[in-house]
């Protein structure tokens, strides 16, 4: 859509300048789809500024889809809740119901990154509570999340699954969410 919009305005702006210099005429004018008459220099400074005008609007959507502090906070108190419905298919070794629920792309704990990120973006948190939880590249107890989390996924999918390790791993990840959230809640979540 952006790019075609770009395309319109440059289209434009080479027709002006070629109607322009076709007709050596500084004065050069035309009538918009209002029945306004246009000059050359207004009609470019249309032309010119629209790219601009795009892309704030672009920018002012973006804003409105990001997730907000309180509603990640949220997903990862569901998270835990779903750590806790994954462990119960350990105690009765459904190994399989294991694997397909922790599949489903929906799961709040499927989306632990981008709600960490938000939190950590927050002015919330105190800069030792985000050095604390850190990420996957700078260490802490959310990359013990994630790491866990991905060892337990990874370990279900081998043909012939160690699952002492997936519920050690799966213990240490829900570990180390309780602690990320209670950070979290030290900081007014």
């Amino acid at each position: 859509m952006m790019n075609t919009r770009l395309k319109l305005s440059s289209l434009w702006l080479s027709l002006w300048i070629l109607i322009a210099q076709q007709q050596q005429v500084q004065s050069f004018s035309a009538i918009n789809q209002d029945g306004v008459i246009i000059n050359r220099q207004t009609a470019l400074k249309y032309i010119v500024a629209s790219p601009i005008i795009w892309s704030q609007a672009s920018q002012i959507a973006q804003a409105k889809v990001s997730i907000k502090p309180d509603a990640a906070f949220q997903s990862l108190i569901a998270a835990r809740q779903e750590l806790n419905t994954a462990s119960k298919y350990l105690s009765t070794k459904d190994y399989e119901g294991l694997k397909d629920y922790l599949s489903d792309p929906s799961l709040n704990i499927n989306n632990y990154e981008e709600n960490a990120g938000v939190l950590l973006a927050s002015k919330q948190l105190d800069a030792e509570s985000k050095k604390e939880i850190g990420t996957i590249r700078r260490y802490g107890v959310g990359a013990d999340v994630i790491i866990m989390f991905g060892s337990v996924k990874s370990e279900l999918e081998e043909e012939d699954a160690n699952f002492g390790t997936v519920s050690k791993s799966l213990k240490r990840c829900m570990d180390a969410l309780d602690e990320v959230i209670a950070i979290c809640k030290s900081n007014g979540f």
